[in-house]
């Protein structure tokens, strides 16, 4: 096993919040409501507006493609320029390219399928993406709305008009928190807004204990798709280690067309994507 692939998948960890809570402990403080317990009428109608304010600045789109930079610290430090690809509810494409723009691996997800190719060692991995996912539905749309600072509903899609009934608006502060009316099992997860309805946070605390994350994002701008964070930052701890990961986005085109193809290189050696989960514990 090597260092690169042990990173790679750390950056992928950033698309997996949700899949596995059960190895992460409180490292960030998550958004919880912490007012009054009956909030008053006002908090209550600003809470809605902001909700609607959010729901309206989901905008549609197909295809993305955006440069960046990638900084993991915690372990072992490592920073990258990125590219990363994107076809709607379709494909996740990462590119790093650590040294000159020379481009050293890439994760994949398509469709219930993840592939990671490292180049400096000659080596690929192949598996399905519930191997990551602790049965959790994480959808390739629910991963792509992660990385962009996107609300959306487990089992259902991105947050959006059609979606408005299936969520509550709770004030917190001057903004509000967003959640699901039905939470999964195991875990219970948030969004925190601001009073403009810009999406601060991704929050998840398990119902077990109080184990708890966040992926906080900043520089919220309004696009051609709606507000997109072009920052998020994601801290964790694994196999009690912290770790932590920022991505920022330099650009970002919409709607261009966008090559997500690939090939497994002839020669290069396949990681039994088992082995390669035994990393997080070392």
């Amino acid at each position: 096993m090597t260092r690169f692939i042990k990173l790679t998948l750390l950056s992928l960890a950033v698309a997996l919040t949700l899949a596995s809570c059960g190895t992460h402990k409180k490292v960030v403080d998550p958004s919880q409501p912490s007012g009054p317990a009956t909030p008053s009428s006002s908090a209550t109608a600003a809470a809605k507006q902001q909700l609607q304010a959010v729901v309206a600045a989901t905008g549609a789109w197909s295809t993305l493609q955006a440069n960046g930079n990638i900084a993991i610290a915690g372990g072992t430090s490592f920073s990258s320029t990125v590219q990363v690809r994107m076809v709607r509810d379709q494909v996740l494409y990462i590119s790093l390219r650590p040294l000159l723009g020379i481009e050293a691996g890439r994760i994949i997800i398509k469709g219930d399928s993840l592939f990671v190719i490292n180049k400096l060692q000659k080596q690929y991995l192949a598996e399905k993406v519930s191997l990551i996912t602790a049965g959790v539905p994480a959808t390739v749309g629910m991963m792509q709305d992660m990385f962009l600072g996107r609300p959306f509903v487990i089992g259902e899609g991105s947050l959006n008009a059609s979606r408005r009934s299936l969520v509550t608006a709770v004030p917190q502060g001057d903004g509000c928190t967003i959640a699901p009316v039905k939470q999964p099992r195991d875990f219970a997860y948030s969004f925190a807004c601001n009073a403009q309805g810009q999406v601060l946070s991704l929050d998840v605390r398990l119902t077990q204990g109080d184990a708890a994350y966040s992926m906080n994002y900043a520089d919220v701008r309004r696009t051609l798709a709606g507000n997109i964070a072009h920052a998020l930052r994601f801290a964790t701890a694994i196999g009690g280690k912290e770790f932590r990961l920022k991505l920022s986005y330099d650009q970002i085109a919409w709607n261009q067309d966008v090559d997500t193809g690939f090939s497994i290189p002839h020669g290069y050696t396949r990681i039994d994507g088992r082995a390669m989960l035994k990393l997080f514990a070392q």
